[in-house]
């Protein structure tokens, strides 16, 4: 099972703006089980590379989250159940798919969203000053 479902979170910048650091940190929330089968990472329009992001995924307002390219969570903050219900629709196939759904009762995992935001590089590249 070496696919990954690919998450993109558009942001303005997940540590000066609240709602953008509640997106991050509601991917970073999910149980380590989830974490092994995503690749996340938040792309701020603060530099030119999330402007690039933001433009080539048709984004219209921040924050969003982004599941294999589909704009799914826009402006909204999702609930444990609804990211699991998204990213079981886009898994790369059906044992992956019937893997996420297993775990659709386990709910968030809060003592680990330091280190998982800290593996995604959240807030590393939206400073464009020093």
């Amino acid at each position: 099972m070496a696919d990954k479902i690919n998450i993109d979170v558009l942001t303005l910048d997940s540590v000066q703006c609240a709602a953008c650091g509640y997106m991050m940190e509601s991917i970073a929330a999910l149980p380590s089980d989830v974490q092994e089968m995503i690749q996340y990472q938040e792309w701020s329009i603060k530099n030119k590379d999330g402007i690039g992001k933001f433009m080539e995924l048709k984004g219209k307002v921040l924050p969003t989250i982004c599941i294999e390219r589909d704009l799914v969570f826009e402006s909204i903050i999702p609930q444990y159940e609804e990211l699991i219900d998204e990213m079981a629709r886009r898994a790369p196939n059906d044992q992956m798919r019937d893997r996420i759904i297993s775990l659709r009762g386990k709910g968030f995992e809060f003592d680990k969203i330091q280190e998982n935001l800290a593996k995604a590089g959240s807030g590393m590249k939206t400073r464009t000053d020093s």
